[in-house]
């Protein structure tokens, strides 16, 4: 696996491998809480929905199917609700994959049969300037290659860039909701195209 912290500002892959296993918190299914609203379950939750995202008062369904594509196959399977340790967040993840903290600030969603495919999770805050994080995005990305162009991802109220160099891709996804704003850094390959299952599953992020 390539490391890209001296591009990307984050810690390597196998930095997680070596030291998550005795120090990060794996992922946790949430707990149910007294008199509160069930939401409803859909499949596919809404990203930026500002009536989902206060939870406050409302109880997420432990599991939800999820639509997407994988390497050009159209899929539908059960994700399961899961909590960060590490960023006020959860989502549904699905079975093959797997939530665990990188470092503090930085969760990662990594496909279990290969490490190497993985997506970052960022939480931001309220307040961001999207125009310097875009501009931030596109200068680590340049780094790796001159060419950046549209992953032609289904990114609604959002933005996306993305980066090949030799099998690798790199794709930033800026998910702009406002009251939870995200940046994700998707790690996948030519041949192992992993991203649309990572999409939908960060669409189901909600914030604490």
């Amino acid at each position: 696996m390539i490391n890209w912290t001296p591009y990307l500002g984050g810690a390597t892959l196998a930095a997680f491998l070596l030291t998550g296993c005795g120090t990060t918190t794996d992922d946790k299914t949430a707990e149910p809480q007294e008199d509160s609203v069930k939401e409803e379950n859909k499949g596919g939750a809404s990203y930026g929905n500002d009536s989902n995202s206060d939870h406050n008062n409302k109880v997420r369904l432990m599991e939800q199917n999820l639509q997407y594509t994988s390497n050009g196959e159209a899929k539908e399977e059960t994700a399961f609700l899961k909590n960060s340790d590490n960023q006020p967040f959860s989502l549904y993840v699905l079975q093959q994959y797997k939530l665990s903290a990188e470092e503090p600030g930085k969760d990662i969603v990594f496909l279990t049969t290969d490490d190497s495919i993985f997506m970052r999770i960022e939480l931001l805050t309220g307040d961001v300037n999207w125009d310097e994080v875009e501009e931030n995005v596109q200068t680590q990305l340049k780094s790796l290659s001159e060419t950046i162009e549209d992953p032609a991802l289904d990114v609604d109220n959002g933005s996306g860039f993305e980066v090949v160099r030799g099998d690798d891709v790199i794709t930033s996804i800026l998910l702009k909701g406002e009251k939870s704003p995200v940046r994700l850094t998707m790690f996948t390959k030519r041949n192992q195209d992993y991203r649309d299952a990572f999409l939908e599953m960060a669409k189901t992020l909600m914030r604490k």
